[in-house]
Parts: C-alpha cells; sequence; structure tokens
C-alpha cells in the first residue's frame, strides 16, 4: 500500500512538474538576437559585405580588404563561408583579386537557375569616378561548399558591363525637314549650337539643357535624352520639395537648406548639386576632352544586390542591379533579359544626390527603390538623415521622380529584403542625430536598426541589433538578406575603438525566425517620478517630459515582450542622450537631468530584445 502511495505521489509530482515545464516554455522569453564576427579583426579596410545563402543551405559572404577603398592598390575582394546559419565562419579567403587596382563594393546574388553572380567595381585611378562595374558568375556545381571545400567558387572569368546611358557620341544637330539630325558618329555628346535656333529652326527649351563649359568650349544646347531628363526630373522633384516641406520633420527651414545644396550650393567647395551633375553629365566640365560622356561611361559602382522579375509576357526572367554614379550623385539601373550577354540602362533617378538604391518589388508588381542621400565626389554630409524613394511600373526602365520617405532615415549605406509573407525589412543606420546641420558629417554609425513593415513601406517598426552610443563602436553599412526558413540575416563593417585607433572586422547578426514576430511586436513604455506617464508632443509624437534646468527625474522602464510585461533593469538597457550637454542620462540608476534650455532625446535600447523607447526632454529655465 505504501509502495502505491508513494508511487502515486510521485506520479502526480512528475505531472506537476510537467504542467509547470510547459508553462515555463511557454512563457520562455525569445532567443533574442545573436552576434558572431566573419573574421579577426585587423587595422586595414574591411568595408562593403554582401551576403547570400546558397542552394545546399550555407552562407557565402565577401567584402573588400586591404590597404584603403578607392585608392588602395591592394584591395581586393575577400570572402568566408558558414554551414552552421552563420554561428561560425570559415577563414577569410581571396575571392579576387585584380592586381594593382582596387576592387570595391561586391554584391552577390543566387537567381532562379541557381547561378551565382558576383557583381563588384574596378577603380582605375583612385577615384570613385574610374569605377568600371564588372561581373563574374559560376553555375550550379561549381560553388557548393562541399564541391568546393568550403572556399572560393569556381568563376567565369569576369566582364565589364559597358555603362552606355544616353544617346552617346553624335555631336551638333543640324535641322532639316522640320526636324534636328544627327550623324551616326561623332566626338561629343548630342547638341545644338545655339546661333542655329531660330524661328525657322526651333527647339523646345524642354528638349534640350543649356550648359557652359568653364574651359573655352562656350555654350551648347545638349539634347542627349540622360541629360535632357536630368534637368526635368530636378525641376520636378525642386518643385515638390517647395511644395511639401518633406525635411522640416528635423527643424524649420530643413527642407530649403536641402533646395540651396540642390540648386545654389553652399561654398565653392560644395557648388549646386544640379549644375555640376548636369556639367558633368555633359561632359562640361573635362578639360582633357570637354563634351564626352566619359562621366556617364564610367564611375558607375555597385551596392546592393539586383532584384529578379518576370516580364509581362510570364516567362521572360529580368534582373536588374542598381548602380550609383558619385561624380553625377544619382542613380540608374542596369537590366538584362539574357543573363548578362547584353545590358541596357534606365533613365536617371535623380533627388537628394540618389546614391546607392536597393530594390523590391510590391504585391502589383511595381517596383520601388529606396536610396541613399549623397553628395557629389562622395562626401558624406549635409545631403543625410533621410531616405528618397523612386517607383517604376515599366520593370526598371523609367523611374519617377522621388519622394522623401517621411520615416525611414540614415547615414550610409543600407539593404532592403524581404520575409516569406511578404513582409519587407531594411537595415539602416536609422538613429541619426536631430541637431542642426554639423560641418562634415551628418547622424551617425554608432548604431543599426533593424525595421519592418507590413504595408509595404507605409509604416515602420524598428529594433536595434546593435548600440555603440555609448563605447564608440559602429556598425557600416549594414546589410540583410532573408534566408529559405526566414531568418534574417545580417552583416555590417564592424569597427571597434581601441587606445591608438581602431580594429575592423565583419559582423554578423540573425533573428531566427521563430523569434521574429515575438521582437517586432515587443514594446517599451516608461514612467518618470512617482509614476507620471510622458505626454505626447504634437509635432515630434513622442513621449515628452518637460523639465527645468537643474532638475533631476528618475525614468523607470517596462518592457513587454510575448505579452508579457515586467520592469526592464538598468543593467539590461543601454541608455543614450543624444545631446548630454542639455540633458544627461545616469546609466547606472537611469536618472536624467536638465543641464540647459533646449531638448534632447532619450534612447533606451533592450540588449537582449532590440526594442527602442525614445523620449523627448524639453529643458526651460
Amino acid at each position: 500500500m505504501k509502495k502505491m502511495k508513494r508511487l502515486s505521489l510521485l506520479l502526480s509530482l512528475m505531472l506537476v512538474f510537467s504542467m509547470f515545464s510547459s508553462v515555463v516554455a511557454d512563457a520562455a522569453a525569445p532567443l533574442g538576437i545573436s552576434h558572431s564576427r566573419m573574421m579577426p579583426v585587423d587595422n586595414i579596410a574591411n568595408h562593403g559585405s554582401t551576403m547570400v545563402e546558397l542552394p545546399d543551405g550555407t552562407l557565402f559572404s565577401v567584402w573588400f580588404n586591404g590597404n584603403g577603398e578607392r585608392d588602395g592598390n591592394l584591395t581586393k575582394l575577400i570572402g568566408s563561408r558558414s554551414k552552421d546559419g552563420g554561428k561560425t565562419w570559415t577563414e577569410p579567403f581571396v575571392v579576387y583579386d585584380t592586381w594593382d587596382f582596387p576592387d570595391n563594393n561586391p554584391v552577390l546574388f543566387v537567381d532562379s537557375q541557381q547561378r551565382l553572380w558576383l557583381f563588384y567595381g574596378v577603380i582605375y585611378n583612385g577615384q570613385w569616378v574610374s569605377t568600371q562595374t564588372k561581373f563574374m558568375y559560376a553555375d550550379k556545381g561549381n560553388y557548393e561548399y562541399a564541391a568546393r571545400n568550403g572556399e572560393n567558387a569556381k568563376w567565369h572569368y569576369p566582364q565589364p558591363i559597358y555603362t552606355n546611358v544616353g544617346d552617346g557620341m553624335f555631336g551638333e544637330g543640324t535641322y532639316s525637314n522640320g526636324k534636328w539630325n544627327y550623324r551616326i558618329k561623332g566626338a561629343d555628346i548630342k547638341f545644338v549650337n545655339p546661333s542655329k535656333v531660330t524661328p525657322t529652326s526651333p527647339l523646345d527649351p524642354s528638349q534640350y539643357v543649356a550648359v557652359t563649359t568653364k574651359f573655352g568650349g562656350g555654350t551648347r544646347y545638349i539634347t542627349d535624352s540622360f541629360v535632357v531628363q536630368m534637368r526635368n526630373k530636378y525641376d520636378q522633384y525642386v518643385s515638390y520639395l517647395n511644395s511639401a516641406k518633406p525635411y522640416d520633420d528635423v527643424y524649420a527651414g530643413r527642407t530649403d537648406e536641402i533646395i540651396t545644396m540642390l540648386t545654389t550650393g553652399v561654398s565653392v567647395k560644395e557648388p549646386s548639386i544640379i549644375k555640376n551633375s548636369i556639367e558633368r553629365a555633359s561632359g562640361a566640365d573635362n578639360d582633357v576632352n570637354t563634351w564626352g560622356p566619359i562621366y556617364r561611361r564610367l564611375g558607375w559602382q555597385t551596392k546592393n544586390k539586383p532584384i529578379e522579375v518576370t516580364l509581362a509576357d510570364g516567362v521572360t526572367k529580368r534582373l536588374i542591379l542598381p548602380l550609383y554614379s558619385d561624380s553625377l550623385s544619382n542613380s540608374v539601373c542596369a537590366y538584362t533579359d539574357d543573363h548578362g550577354i547584353t545590358w541596357k540602362f534606365s533613365d536617371p533617378i535623380v533627388g537628394s544626390g540618389t546614391i546607392q538604391g536597393s530594390l523590391i518589388q510590391k504585391k502589383d508588381g511595381t517596383i520601388r527603390g529606396y536610396f541613399r542621400s549623397g553628395k557629389l565626389d562622395g562626401r558624406n554630409g549635409r545631403m543625410a538623415w533621410h531616405t528618397t524613394y523612386s517607383e517604376s511600373t515599366d520593370y526598371g526602365v523609367t523611374w519617377s521622380v522621388p519622394k522623401v520617405d517621411p520615416y525611414l532615415k540614415n547615414d550610409g549605406g543600407f539593404e532592403l529584403s524581404r520575409l516569406p509573407n511578404g513582409d519587407w525589412l531594411i537595415a539602416t543606420n536609422q538613429e541619426t542625430a536631430r541637431s542642426a546641420v554639423k560641418p562634415k558629417q551628418d547622424g551617425n554609425r554608432n548604431s543599426f536598426s533593424l525595421l519592418l513593415s507590413s504595408d509595404e513601406g507605409l509604416t515602420w517598426k524598428p529594433i536595434m541589433i546593435k548600440d555603440g552610443m555609448n563605447n564608440k563602436e559602429t556598425y557600416e553599412y549594414p546589410a540583410v538578406v532573408v534566408d529559405s526558413a526566414g531568418n534574417a540575416l545580417m552583416n555590417y563593417t564592424y569597427k571597434i575603438p581601441t587606445g591608438s585607433g581602431e580594429d575592423r572586422t565583419i559582423g554578423f547578426s540573425k533573428i531566427a525566425s521563430s523569434e521574429m514576430g515575438t521582437l517586432f511586436d515587443s514594446v517599451m513604455t516608461a514612467t518618470y517620478g512617482a509614476g507620471s506617464s510622458p505626454f505626447i508632443d504634437s509635432v515630434t509624437m513622442l513621449p515628452t517630459i518637460e523639465l527645468q534646468v537643474g532638475q533631476a527625474t528618475q525614468l523607470t522602464y517596462n518592457l513587454t515582450i510575448g505579452g508579457q510585461s515586467s520592469n526592464a533593469t538598468i543593467d539590461t538597457l543601454t541608455l543614450t542622450s543624444d545631446l548630454p550637454d542639455v540633458a544627461a542620462t545616469n546609466t547606472t540608476t537611469g536618472v536624467v537631468t536638465a543641464i540647459k534650455t533646449g531638448t534632447a532625446m532619450i534612447t533606451a535600447v533592450s540588449n537582449n530584445y532590440g526594442t527602442i523607447y525614445k523620449c523627448i526632454i524639453k529643458v526651460t529655465q
């Protein structure tokens, strides 16, 4: 009898323990965000990483490594592989090295025929304007992990993409039979001599751009379609900025500053972006071969992966590769319908320095491209904060005048990808500075976020992947791909400050598909003082607290993960103030102290789950 009671008690305890274990498992916190590195740290350039999942399930990443970017003769493409989902990576190996020339900005892609593509740029004279885009490919059987022993793919020899955008070399037009006619041979791009335009030989102003060279070549009416499209689109874009004022969410008058940079310029070293880009596209500022289109045939660079779409015939596959030019401060798309045998080019995509585009296709077939704001000659700086977007309804041939995205911001490169359920992801340096324009660079790369949109870009929810605001680490050019299991995989340039400089490596971060919904549904809230809730400011639409100079208050944070809320202890959060001279936050206690009049933004980030909370501190006397 005692044995039966003991057995019954044991079974009861086992049942209770089983039920308890089940509850614990169901309520357990998600695994969150995992991190690793693709290579040991060193102190030379490691940048521009790209990554792809191969059909055998392994990961392949490539980046450029060497003694510089555009001016490093030893800079080459190196790569690494992972067969455990990114936990560990092989020793880096050379993917390709153009001897004595830097190779730059690699892009990997696997198409519907399981061909592995590698696009990249070769820089011929140490300047971005001398870049030529090339590509290699490896067909199935020549790149799998087992077939190549975890090393480099067996590539077909590199081929250039000859970027003949616009109308090419036709020279001067002559008027006859009611129209302007051009030769099929010429030393200059298409133009008309202004003196030849008369009432009997008219030329519609919308069909030419008057361009003057500073090298003694006078003024010409440039009729090249690419230049004319640039000018017409710039006119439409500036009109849009004047009416919509989309940059004024940063501070009043910011849009007018952008318009000035585009139309007038801010200094001798930073003249009008529109004027300079049109002059360069026309060859007017080339003192070696004035009026030659060298800036349109060289200088196009890769950054983000292409997309493959099916044309209206339901059969033809088109590969569309975004390219950008720092010298022209705009973008085009190269596209091929015959697997790279021939390439064609879209019309120009111009705006606030529209460079480094990332493409995604909407459910209705429209292709949307998001673009980083840039500067002529590749200088980062005053155009930062917002991304712009443009759309194509003809499979990448023509593109709309861009609009400024009301939410997405960035400082540097970014990339888009799509989840299996159709949701969009973007990896970007979203947390940019709110302060007035800095002399050299706006924003920061001390953090990067992954954002999700379930409505094709109308709204976005961010989570922080890496936050180095306090330790000054930087995470540059974050990229994201989604593997066949729906996991979000990110890589980025990872710079770690040292006493004498910085160590560099390529970082890797991952969110498992099973955790995606939980993390993006997570919410952080805060109270201050004796449990008061901040009010929502009508301008910033952020929680706001008003303090007087010298006043301090305790901020207490609450984190909801998987529907369960709990107090977020300070040691599980990263706390920062974007203007600590206005309002400082104590990272040990969470106390915020008002220093001087102004506004500061306090940001709290969950170290495990990336959940972001922002609060504006308004400081008055």
